[in-house]
């Protein structure tokens, strides 16, 4: 009788659960523990660019994926690996997920590695608030202002 060999899905095809996730299809983990898989983005932003992943789309499983993102980031920054970190998710086609099933990105940070401050605020194509994060400006400096204008 022939092995029941797993269909792993392509970006955006809905994914039932973890082992037919096209990372499986695609990859080994670098890392792996009870709630979570650890691989090197395919396609990078930037080096270092990591995909935790939950073994089981629930609250709790994605939860101790964050946990770890969280864990491994801090233990990166102490080791001089980087200054910072990102992590975050996309969920659903509007928000650039392309594959279906939950997955946490990490992007690590470096002084300077960016022209904008402000982070996660310039995921959205209509986010302005590069005048809240100047070097000599704040975001109360700039609510004064305004209330000053009006």
């Amino acid at each position: 009788m022939p092995s029941k060999k797993p269909i792993y899905k392509k970006p955006f095809e809905s994914i039932d659960n973890f082992e037919e996730s096209t990372w499986m299809g695609n990859d080994t983990p670098f890392y792996e523990n009870e709630f979570t898989a650890v691989f090197h983005d395919k396609y990078p932003c930037v080096k270092g660019h990591t995909l935790f992943i939950p073994k089981q789309d629930t609250p709790e499983a994605i939860g101790e994926s964050y946990k770890l993102a969280y864990y491994c980031g801090r233990e990166w920054i102490r080791e001089g690996k980087m200054a910072g970190f990102n992590v975050g998710m996309n969920i659903g086609n509007c928000a650039g997920q392309t594959i279906m099933w939950p997955h946490i990105h990490f992007i690590p940070r470096h002084e300077g590695d960016a022209d904008k401050k402000g982070g996660i605020r310039y995921a959205h194509p209509g986010a302005d608030h590069y005048e809240y994060y100047t070097e000599d400006d704040t975001y109360e400096k700039n609510e004064e202002k305004k209330e000053d204008q009006s």
